[in-house]
């Protein structure tokens, strides 16, 4: 398989994700000789310490919850036209830790499409927050009427075939993460070949909670509307894509 560049977000403001990064880092280099992570200012000194000890090129971006999308196209541009994986990166120290070989299996998955969604199984989808999977399901279902594909749309995790990069870093404009429904469909709108992997390794939690045994946020109201707030963002993305 030819080699693929991690490239990823970090947004880590209370440093969860150092020891962790420190850690998995010979795994990481293992599967990925190459790594390209944007890295929020908001990020503690000592993960930025562990993502420079990684050998990772490292460029920055303001912090804010309007341009996540943004920031991870241009962590995608810094693959430079060579294969990439994007992933949020403390998603992708998760992955690797919980399953390796799971992420090598589904990472060798079709490997001639322009795009891999990466998403969830239906198992791994049951043991998420349930803020998370009420507020997905409307999403997932309305890209499934556009597309007649019924996948997991919002874990932003795509394989990315050089083409397929190019095209999202000249023409993408979504820069919240409603770009986990936009990029899909800009590339299924070229004309160029997506496929669809499903794990059931991946699993959600805030970076707040990076490392804790479960989720606490369903009790919170203000993270529901967060949720609801994220899916009305991918309704809007999604809404130039109407047929006719």
């Amino acid at each position: 398989m030819e080699t693929i560049v991690l490239t990823a977000t970090v947004h880590d403001p209370v440093g969860r994700l150092a020891s962790a990064t420190h850690r998995l880092a010979g795994s990481l280099r293992g599967i990925f000789p190459e790594i390209a992570l944007n890295v929020s200012d908001a990020t503690r000194p000592e993960v930025l310490a562990e993502l420079e000890a990684l050998g990772a090129d490292i460029m920055t971006h303001a912090a804010g919850e309007a341009i996540i999308g943004k920031a991870r196209r241009d962590a995608v541009a810094m693959a430079a036209g060579r294969p990439a994986l994007y992933a949020d990166f403390d998603h992708m120290l998760r992955w690797i830790e919980c399953d390796p070989e799971d992420l090598s299996h589904v990472l060798a998955e079709q490997p001639d499409v322009d795009m891999l969604v990466v998403g969830r199984s239906s198992e791994a989808l049951a043991q998420g927050p349930q803020r998370l999977q009420q507020s997905e399901r409307l999403v997932n279902h309305v890209h499934s009427l556009l597309t007649g594909e019924n996948w997991d749309l919002m874990f932003a995790i795509r394989r990315l075939s050089p083409e397929a990069a190019g095209l999202i870093v000249r023409e993408s404009r979504v820069d919240t993460l409603a770009n986990d429904v936009d990029w899909p469909l800009l590339v299924r709108g070229a004309g160029m070949t997506l496929g669809y992997a499903e794990s059931h390794a991946l699993f959600y939690r805030t970076v707040e909670e990076f490392g804790d045994a479960e989720d606490s946020g369903d009790g919170d109201p203000l993270q529901w509307i967060r949720r609801l707030e994220f899916a009305a963002q991918h309704a809007t993305a999604m809404r130039p894509y109407l047929r006719g």
